[in-house]
């Protein structure tokens, strides 16, 4: 399969709004996984990733949130939090007449997936979280509100490219190729007309950033995941979930697996084989029902 071989999908929420993902067929019994992207992100995210775990045997869902991608912007910016977002994942998931499903969430679409954990556990099989906890660094917060939204306008996918490098180049200071950040360009931007590009988001999306429930109150949320089966994802280089969180979570949730990936931020690609065998070997120890 390539990542050409999936089929586009859309559906209506009842204020109005459409909403769009990719999905990746499988057997018709497989296992259900829902692919869930950051705050600035798309279902573009996983066009590499989705494919192969669809060749491993599962069906794959990935979502183009609220606001981003193809997905209808909010007439009303305050939709724009998790709340929201969960409600629309269950939606999707009765849609494909889904009951259970394997969450996966880089960033915010992980912080999604917890809530769908905490809230509605009879519909998590299980949670695999890329760099995301129920705390996040405040330095690294506060880097990404520096950045996010801000630039020199774009005038070709090159530029695209060099500003996708210049604001992600620690994230993969290893990728030096310009297909890599050419590549990178087509998945969080669009062109809108000859000299015009921008990034693939509603600029709204950001008053979320910094947003949500105390701390305390995150992980309480977060000892309600012990019987969910979870993978957590962290960048070795991460600046946004630390080492020294990831540690706490594995205290406070004892069956939480953890891979570093090595040389890589916020967030992994999870195509790299160290994540992507690790996530083979999580959802292989898994029964299913």
């Amino acid at each position: 399969m390539s990542k050409l071989d999936h089929e586009l999908v859309w559906l209506n929420v009842p204020e109005g709004a459409r909403l769009f993902g990719r999905y990746y067929p499988a057997a018709s019994d497989a296992p259900f996984c829902i692919c869930l992207h950051g705050l600035t992100r798309n279902s573009r995210d996983f066009e590499d990733f989705a494919p192969q775990l669809a060749l491993e045997g599962y069906r794959v869902l990935a979502l183009d949130m609220r606001g981003r991608g193809e997905s209808d912007y909010a007439k009303d910016p305050s939709r724009y939090q998790l709340a929201t977002y969960l409600a629309d994942c269950l939606a999707w998931l009765d849609t494909f007449d889904v009951e259970r499903a394997i969450w996966i969430g880089s960033s915010m679409g992980g912080g999604i997936g917890m809530m769908a954990g905490a809230l509605h556990p009879e519909r998590v099989a299980a949670l695999i979280l890329n760099d995301i906890g129920p705390e996040v660094d405040a330095k690294g917060v506060a880097n990404i509100a520096r950045i996010a939204g801000k630039g020199k306008p774009i005038q070709s996918w090159k530029d695209a490219a060099q500003r996708c490098r210049d604001v992600n180049g620690h994230v993969h200071p290893d990728e030096m190729s310009e297909a890599f950040w050419l590549a990178f360009a087509r998945r969080t931007h669009r062109q809108e007309g000859p000299q015009r590009f921008r990034s693939d988001y509603d600029p709204a999306v950001l008053t979320m950033l910094g947003g949500g429930a105390p701390a305390k109150e995150r992980w309480n949320a977060f000892d309600l995941l012990q019987e969910i089966p979870t993978l957590l994802v962290r960048g070795a280089l991460s600046e946004l979930l630390t080492r020294e969180i990831a540690t706490r979570m594995r205290a406070r949730h004892a069956k939480m697996k953890l891979v570093e990936v090595p040389r890589t931020g916020h967030t992994p690609l999870l195509t790299e084989k160290i994540a992507f065998d690790a996530i083979l070997s999580f959802l292989a120890a898994l029964r299913f029902s």
